[in-house]
């Protein structure tokens, strides 16, 4: 990503953290929260369901929007190739306190004190709580090599949807997750650390490879249960919140990148 792109991309997140919210979700303030809130509310419908990718797909385009519509981002939306950085994530230029996201947190509380972003009080979180509390990190390096190619290869090895979502929960989902740590590791409110949305695109990218492999069999394979620890399957007409913040989608309208309403590609 051009450097003039990625100074565009953080003002426009900064953007985001200053508008006014409207969702009317409890505990928003901006729009950033809410964000962060339409994903706390719902937390368990969507992770560890058969949902969890196809959600995280549609979430990630509706934070582009918002990115776009409201606050005049014009470039192309960064993801994160993990790979690159598994096992070294302190080096990642993403985490660079000059150019990036803002270094690892520091203090007992590991709050985020460098950066675009230092200094960040959020308002959605921890867990299913609405306390003030600083945008944190601690990075782990030993989780963070999940996301190197022995694991990717593994993920995309998968013949199935379901052992896929299920290798990437496992694995590359939580390289990014409790390899940044801090808020990153909260499931309910890890979107408070803007780099939780640069790992999602990782990990959309990595499935949207696998559909890729096999579009006749795999661009609409789903496997798993529709609520946590359930036995009814997930089906492609089910239906995703989005709060008021943009329309609410059936699950086949996502499966498809280059289809319907989503039109991106990946540039690798």
């Amino acid at each position: 990503m051009a450097s003039g792109d990625h100074q565009s991309y953080l003002k426009a997140v900064k953007c985001l953290m200053q508008l006014p919210a409207q969702t009317g979700i409890e505990g928003t303030v901006t729009r950033f929260d809410d964000m962060n809130a339409m994903h706390q509310v719902q937390a368990k419908t969507i992770h560890l369901v058969a949902q969890f990718l196809p959600f995280h797909r549609l979430y990630i385009h509706i934070y582009e929007q918002l990115l776009r519509d409201e606050c005049g981002y014009k470039a192309p939306t960064p993801w994160w190739d993990e790979t690159r950085d598994a096992g070294n994530f302190m080096d990642s230029p993403l985490l660079d306190p000059e150019t990036g996201f803002g270094g690892n947190g520091t203090g007992p509380d590991n709050c985020v004190t460098d950066g675009p972003f230092e200094n960040t009080t959020l308002l959605i979180g921890p867990g299913q709580t609405l306390t003030d509390h600083c945008l944190s990190r601690k990075v782990n390096e030993i989780n963070s090599t999940l996301g190197n190619e022995t694991y990717v290869q593994e993920c995309h090895d998968k013949s199935t949807y379901l052992n896929f979502w299920e290798s990437t929960g496992f694995t590359t989902y939580g390289a990014g997750n409790s390899g940044v740590g801090g808020v990153m590791e909260d499931i309910d409110a890890s979107p408070g650390d803007p780099l939780f949305y640069i790992h999602h695109g990782f990990i959309d990218r990595l499935w949207w490879k696998w559909q890729s492999e096999d579009p006749d069999s795999r661009l609409y394979q789903l496997g798993g249960p529709c609520v946590q620890g359930g036995t009814e399957e997930t089906t492609l007409d089910c239906i995703m919140t989005t709060y008021g913040i943009r329309p609410n989608v059936t699950v086949k309208e996502v499966m498809d990148i280059q289809g319907g309403f989503l039109c991106y590609k990946y540039d690798y």
